[in-house]
């Protein structure tokens, strides 16, 4: 009997990874909002929208605010190389980022544990489930994913290592603020190599000659 629950359970984790396919290529709009931490009165919750662009091992993810602030990272994972575009003193820039760096950071989320949650809803005109998300410091997070769906390429800073497409969450960050995510539109349609090109009026420079500009330590 016990081999036969064991073969059963097999099956159906065989089965599940079977059926998920990785979103490789298109395009995912998010709506987000940013709330201010909450020891610092006065600060105002913005809202705006993240586009996060596939394609293979290319990706572009575009940060834009009601305020006008705009922000794009470029990530070739094939060529194990980043980029951060940036407008300082009206100069435009693409900052040479560190991906082993990036991913250290990541590291205090490692380890957390999820609790699926009964029943489905409707983001995006997809079907979601969703779950808790407990971190190794007691801290909790929930999150709804299209089960059918891995990331690819795609890595969700709060949550390294998910194996399923997150179309709502929140990212809290070290000084307070938290970011929450939720999907608009997911596009699945083939997009142009060009579209993750750096552009021709960006110059290339190193995060080190970043901070010299910016003054930051």
């Amino acid at each position: 009997m016990r081999l036969y629950i064991c073969l059963i359970s097999f099956l159906m984790l065989f089965n599940n990874a079977i059926a998920q396919r990785a979103f490789t290529e298109g395009t995912i709009n998010y709506d987000i909002s940013i709330d201010p931490p909450a020891n610092q009165e006065g600060l105002v919750q913005y809202k705006g929208s993240y586009s996060i662009v596939v394609k293979g091992p290319l990706v572009k993810e575009t940060l834009t605010l009601e305020n006008g602030y705009v922000t794009t990272l470029l990530y070739n994972y094939r060529d194990s190389t980043a980029y951060s575009l940036k407008k300082l003193s009206n100069k435009n820039y693409a900052i040479q980022l560190d991906l082993k760096t990036m991913q250290n950071r990541r590291k205090k989320y490692d380890g957390y544990t999820l609790k699926q949650l009964k029943g489905t809803k409707e983001i995006a005109g997809q079907t979601v489930n969703e779950a808790i998300v407990t971190y190794k410091n007691g801290n909790t997070s929930t999150i709804a994913y299209n089960s059918d769906l891995t990331p690819g390429q795609i890595v969700f800073d709060n949550y390294p290592g998910i194996q399923y497409l997150l179309l709502s969450f929140t990212n809290y960050n070290d000084d307070g603020t938290a970011i929450h995510f939720t999907a608009k539109s997911i596009d699945e349609t083939p997009v142009e190599s060009a579209v993750f090109r750096i552009p021709s009026s960006y110059k290339i420079i190193s995060n080190a000659e970043y901070l010299q500009f910016t003054g930051s330590r």
